[in-house]
């Protein structure tokens, strides 16, 4: 049975996806281009002085709070306890305050108190975990006129991996496989089409794609640690095998790159959907 909603999501405990992994999170994922991050505000701020938005699939809230500081109201959902815990703590670290935080699912965004009328809803790295039509056919019910879908990627479509990423993969498919996880229950579903034609069949049809290019770096230690964000090779996926996999990724790292230092040039990309 899926968690108790009005409408179901594609994953039967979507709280649990991203179960032990909000600490390790705040500290190892990147963050997203300040650009893209300006350009979403900007088009919240073309509706009202004072706009609002809607974070879906939040997580420790890097995207709500970032839009805060621009001048941004957030109403930041996410069906994770452990992740809204985390934001909140993020929020106070920074000196922030007033972003909405609540869980629920991006599928019954419309059934929430409260949002009607936001100036439109930003997803980062999230949309693919939700049931995207559904979604779109909600933010329809409650974005005021003009308003806008913003999908943020970290890696853009098309664009190359860093060299490392298949050394990370045959490592980690010896601890758990190559079928990815969708947390400790369930395996992950590969959605149907990318998410620029799922846009196009709904309100959202007239869309913009902003790339933009900007260094990403690790050491060795922060890479081992930013595998343990993702769903498929948490702390609770990995379980007992986690200091083994850990170790081992750490002697397949050092011996490809004895400095530690672990640079590219990641191409992130911004995908707006407004009204037709």
């Amino acid at each position: 049975m899926t968690e108790t909603t009005d409408h179901p999501t594609p994953y039967r405990k979507p709280s649990e996806i991203f179960s032990t992994t909000a600490s390790w999170y705040v500290r190892y994922r990147r963050p997203h281009p300040p650009v893209l991050l300006d350009l979403i505000a900007s088009m919240a701020h073309e509706h009202t002085a004072a706009p609002r938005m809607l974070d879906l699939g939040c997580g420790p809230g890097p995207v709500s709070l970032d839009l805060a500081v621009r001048g941004v109201d957030v109403i930041a959902l996410d069906p994770s306890p452990e992740m809204l815990d985390a934001a909140r703590a993020e929020e106070k670290e920074r000196g922030l305050s007033g972003t909405d935080w609540r869980q629920a699912t991006a599928e019954n965004v419309a059934c929430l108190p409260g949002v009607r009328g936001v100036s439109g809803a930003v997803a980062a790295d999230a949309f693919h975990w939700m049931d995207r039509e559904q979604v779109l056919r909600q933010l329809d019910e409650v974005t005021a006129p003009g308003g806008f879908v913003a999908l943020l990627c970290s890696h853009a479509a098309g664009a190359p991996r860093p060299w490392w990423h298949e050394l990370i993969g045959q490592v980690r498919a010896r601890f758990v496989g190559t079928a990815p996880a969708a947390g400790p229950r369930e395996s992950y579903r590969v959605p149907e089409g990318d998410h620029e034609s799922v846009l196009r069949r709904s309100a959202f049809h007239q869309i913009t794609v902003t790339r933009a290019e900007h260094l990403v770096s690790y050491s060795t230690e922060e890479l081992i640690g930013a595998q343990l964000t993702y769903a498929y090779s948490s702390p609770v996926v990995l379980g007992d095998q986690r200091r083994a996999f850990e170790d081992a990724l750490r002697e397949v790292l050092i011996a490809a790159e004895p400095s530690g230092r672990f640079e590219y040039t990641a191409t992130a990309a911004l995908i707006t959907g407004r009204r037709g």
